[in-house]
Protein backbone atom coordinates (compact mmCIF):
# COMPACT_ATOMS: atom_id res chain seq x y z
CA UNK A 1 0.00 0.00 0.00
CA UNK A 2 -0.18 2.07 -2.10
CA UNK A 3 -0.59 -0.59 -4.78
CA UNK A 4 -0.69 0.29 -8.46
CA UNK A 5 -2.82 -2.78 -9.18
CA UNK A 6 -5.48 -1.94 -6.60
CA UNK A 7 -8.73 -0.77 -8.21
CA UNK A 8 -10.93 -0.15 -5.19
CA UNK A 9 -10.71 2.20 -2.21
CA UNK A 10 -9.81 -0.43 0.36
CA UNK A 11 -7.64 0.48 3.32
CA UNK A 12 -4.68 -1.09 5.11
CA UNK A 13 -4.88 -1.90 8.79
CA UNK A 14 -3.75 1.33 10.52
CA UNK A 15 -3.06 -0.51 13.79
CA UNK A 16 0.05 -2.04 12.23
CA UNK A 17 1.48 1.45 11.65
CA UNK A 18 0.37 2.82 15.03
CA UNK A 19 2.18 -0.06 16.73
CA UNK A 20 5.43 1.40 15.40
CA UNK A 21 4.62 4.94 16.52
CA UNK A 22 3.76 6.22 13.04
CA UNK A 23 1.69 9.37 13.49
CA UNK A 24 0.17 9.75 10.01
CA UNK A 25 -1.48 6.81 8.24
CA UNK A 26 -3.00 7.32 4.78
CA UNK A 27 -6.58 6.04 4.59
CA UNK A 28 -9.40 6.46 2.08
CA UNK A 29 -11.99 8.42 4.03
CA UNK A 30 -14.61 7.88 1.33
CA UNK A 31 -14.74 4.19 2.28
CA UNK A 32 -16.37 3.47 5.64
CA UNK A 33 -14.80 0.05 6.10
CA UNK A 34 -13.49 -1.73 9.20
CA UNK A 35 -10.14 0.05 9.00
CA UNK A 36 -11.72 3.51 8.90
CA UNK A 37 -13.83 2.54 11.90
CA UNK A 38 -10.63 1.74 13.81
CA UNK A 39 -9.34 5.17 12.82
CA UNK A 40 -12.51 6.86 14.09
CA UNK A 41 -12.13 4.99 17.37
CA UNK A 42 -8.46 5.85 17.74
CA UNK A 43 -9.09 9.60 17.56
CA UNK A 44 -11.94 9.67 20.05
CA UNK A 45 -9.21 10.14 22.64
CA UNK A 46 -8.63 13.68 23.91
CA UNK A 47 -11.85 15.03 22.46
CA UNK A 48 -10.91 14.07 18.92
CA UNK A 49 -8.28 16.80 18.60
CA UNK A 50 -5.49 14.31 17.94
CA UNK A 51 -2.89 15.69 20.34
CA UNK A 52 -2.04 12.65 22.46
CA UNK A 53 1.46 11.94 23.75
CA UNK A 54 2.88 8.60 22.68
CA UNK A 55 3.52 5.96 25.34
CA UNK A 56 6.99 6.17 26.88
CA UNK A 57 8.13 2.95 25.23
CA UNK A 58 7.55 4.52 21.80
CA UNK A 59 9.57 7.59 22.78
CA UNK A 60 12.46 5.91 24.59
CA UNK A 61 12.92 2.91 22.33
CA UNK A 62 16.40 2.02 23.55
CA UNK A 63 15.31 2.01 27.16
CA UNK A 64 12.12 0.04 26.66
CA UNK A 65 13.40 -2.47 24.06
CA UNK A 66 9.92 -2.35 22.58
CA UNK A 67 9.40 -4.58 19.54
CA UNK A 68 5.84 -5.08 18.23
CA UNK A 69 7.00 -8.07 16.14
CA UNK A 70 8.14 -10.01 19.20
CA UNK A 71 4.66 -10.73 20.50
CA UNK A 72 5.73 -13.76 22.55
CA UNK A 73 8.30 -11.94 24.68
CA UNK A 74 6.74 -8.48 24.77
CA UNK A 75 4.77 -9.10 27.99
CA UNK A 76 8.06 -10.03 29.70
CA UNK A 77 9.85 -6.72 29.00
CA UNK A 78 7.41 -4.53 30.89
CA UNK A 79 8.90 -2.63 33.80
CA UNK A 80 8.25 0.43 35.94
CA UNK A 81 10.68 2.36 33.74
CA UNK A 82 8.15 2.60 30.90
CA UNK A 83 5.09 3.28 33.08
CA UNK A 84 3.00 0.60 31.40
CA UNK A 85 1.33 -2.13 33.41
CA UNK A 86 -0.71 -5.08 32.15
CA UNK A 87 -4.42 -4.82 32.85
CA UNK A 88 -7.36 -7.16 32.84
CA UNK A 89 -10.47 -5.80 31.14
CA UNK A 90 -13.66 -7.48 32.39
CA UNK A 91 -16.69 -6.72 30.23
CA UNK A 92 -20.23 -7.85 30.91
CA UNK A 93 -22.52 -7.46 27.92
CA UNK A 94 -25.84 -7.11 29.71
CA UNK A 95 -28.38 -6.09 27.10
CA UNK A 96 -29.14 -4.12 23.95
CA UNK A 97 -31.73 -1.46 23.21
CA UNK A 98 -33.42 -0.47 19.94
CA UNK A 99 -30.97 -2.34 17.72
CA UNK A 100 -31.25 -1.23 14.12
CA UNK A 101 -32.18 -3.68 11.38
CA UNK A 102 -30.14 -4.69 8.39
CA UNK A 103 -30.62 -2.44 5.35
CA UNK A 104 -31.04 -5.64 3.31
CA UNK A 105 -33.67 -7.15 5.63
CA UNK A 106 -35.82 -4.25 6.79
CA UNK A 107 -38.83 -6.51 7.48
CA UNK A 108 -36.84 -9.10 9.40
CA UNK A 109 -36.57 -9.05 13.20
CA UNK A 110 -32.88 -9.48 14.01
CA UNK A 111 -31.33 -12.31 16.01
CA UNK A 112 -28.54 -10.19 17.49
CA UNK A 113 -25.21 -11.15 18.98
CA UNK A 114 -22.17 -9.08 19.92
CA UNK A 115 -18.53 -9.55 18.97
CA UNK A 116 -16.00 -7.82 21.21
CA UNK A 117 -12.49 -7.51 19.82
CA UNK A 118 -9.29 -5.84 20.99
CA UNK A 119 -6.82 -4.32 18.53
CA UNK A 120 -3.22 -3.51 19.37
CA UNK A 121 0.06 -5.38 19.26
CA UNK A 122 -0.24 -9.09 18.51
CA UNK A 123 -0.26 -10.30 22.11
CA UNK A 124 -3.26 -8.04 22.83
CA UNK A 125 -5.46 -9.05 19.88
CA UNK A 126 -8.44 -11.08 21.06
CA UNK A 127 -12.00 -11.79 19.95
CA UNK A 128 -14.98 -12.84 22.11
CA UNK A 129 -18.58 -13.45 21.10
CA UNK A 130 -21.95 -13.65 22.84
CA UNK A 131 -24.71 -16.09 22.01
CA UNK A 132 -27.44 -14.87 19.67
CA UNK A 133 -30.89 -13.89 20.93
CA UNK A 134 -33.71 -15.06 18.72
CA UNK A 135 -36.16 -12.52 17.28
CA UNK A 136 -35.41 -9.63 19.61
CA UNK A 137 -33.82 -6.42 18.43
CA UNK A 138 -35.79 -4.29 20.88
CA UNK A 139 -34.28 -5.36 24.21
CA UNK A 140 -32.14 -8.51 23.89
CA UNK A 141 -30.51 -9.71 27.12
CA UNK A 142 -27.18 -11.57 27.03
CA UNK A 143 -25.69 -11.05 30.50
CA UNK A 144 -22.37 -12.62 29.47
CA UNK A 145 -18.98 -11.74 30.94
CA UNK A 146 -15.63 -11.78 29.12
CA UNK A 147 -12.06 -11.17 30.23
CA UNK A 148 -9.26 -9.64 28.17
CA UNK A 149 -5.67 -9.59 29.40
CA UNK A 150 -4.08 -6.50 27.85
CA UNK A 151 -0.34 -5.95 28.15
CA UNK A 152 -0.17 -2.58 26.37
CA UNK A 153 -3.38 -0.69 27.28
CA UNK A 154 -2.21 2.60 25.73
CA UNK A 155 -1.98 0.89 22.33
CA UNK A 156 -5.24 -1.04 22.59
CA UNK A 157 -8.58 -0.31 20.91
CA UNK A 158 -11.77 -2.05 22.05
CA UNK A 159 -14.41 -2.67 19.43
CA UNK A 160 -18.06 -3.75 19.71
CA UNK A 161 -19.84 -5.15 16.65
CA UNK A 162 -23.50 -6.18 16.63
CA UNK A 163 -24.51 -8.82 14.08
CA UNK A 164 -27.77 -10.40 12.99
CA UNK A 165 -27.46 -14.19 13.04
CA UNK A 166 -28.78 -16.05 10.00
CA UNK A 167 -28.69 -19.81 9.62
CA UNK A 168 -28.88 -19.82 5.81
CA UNK A 169 -26.97 -16.73 4.66
CA UNK A 170 -24.09 -14.66 5.98
CA UNK A 171 -24.69 -12.72 9.16
CA UNK A 172 -25.39 -9.03 8.64
CA UNK A 173 -23.50 -6.43 10.65
CA UNK A 174 -25.95 -3.97 12.20
CA UNK A 175 -23.89 -1.48 14.20
CA UNK A 176 -20.54 -0.92 15.87
CA UNK A 177 -18.54 1.23 18.25
CA UNK A 178 -14.79 1.49 18.78
CA UNK A 179 -12.76 3.37 21.38
CA UNK A 180 -9.32 3.38 23.04
CA UNK A 181 -9.14 1.19 26.12
CA UNK A 182 -7.62 4.09 28.08
CA UNK A 183 -10.84 6.11 27.63
CA UNK A 184 -13.13 3.41 29.02
CA UNK A 185 -14.82 4.30 32.29
CA UNK A 186 -15.62 1.60 34.82
CA UNK A 187 -19.08 0.75 36.10
CA UNK A 188 -22.40 0.43 34.30
CA UNK A 189 -22.36 2.19 30.93
CA UNK A 190 -24.47 2.63 27.82
CA UNK A 191 -22.53 2.36 24.56
CA UNK A 192 -24.12 4.42 21.79
CA UNK A 193 -23.64 2.45 18.59
CA UNK A 194 -22.99 3.78 15.11
CA UNK A 195 -24.47 2.41 11.89
CA UNK A 196 -22.15 0.70 9.43
CA UNK A 197 -22.13 3.90 7.35
CA UNK A 198 -20.95 5.70 10.53
CA UNK A 199 -24.22 7.57 11.08
CA UNK A 200 -25.57 7.95 14.59
CA UNK A 201 -28.32 5.57 15.73
CA UNK A 202 -30.63 5.11 18.70
CA UNK A 203 -29.10 1.68 19.30
CA UNK A 204 -27.21 1.10 22.55
CA UNK A 205 -25.49 -1.67 24.47
CA UNK A 206 -25.80 -1.76 28.25
CA UNK A 207 -22.55 -3.08 29.71
CA UNK A 208 -20.54 -3.27 32.90
CA UNK A 209 -16.83 -2.41 32.72
CA UNK A 210 -14.17 -3.38 35.25
CA UNK A 211 -10.41 -2.87 34.85
CA UNK A 212 -7.87 -4.52 37.14
CA UNK A 213 -4.10 -4.26 37.27
CA UNK A 214 -2.47 -7.63 36.73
Amino acid sequence: YPDGLRQDSSNPNPVDAWNFGIQMVALNYQNDDHMMELCYGKFIDNGGCGYVLKPNYLINLEKSKYNPFDYLKQPLILSKDINEYPQRLILTIISGQFLCRSSEKTDDIPDPYVIISTHGILCDQQIKKTKFIENNGFNPIWNETFQFDIYFPQMCLVRFDVYDYDIFTRDDRLAYFCLPMTTMQTGYRHIHLKAIDNDSTYSTLFVHVAIENK
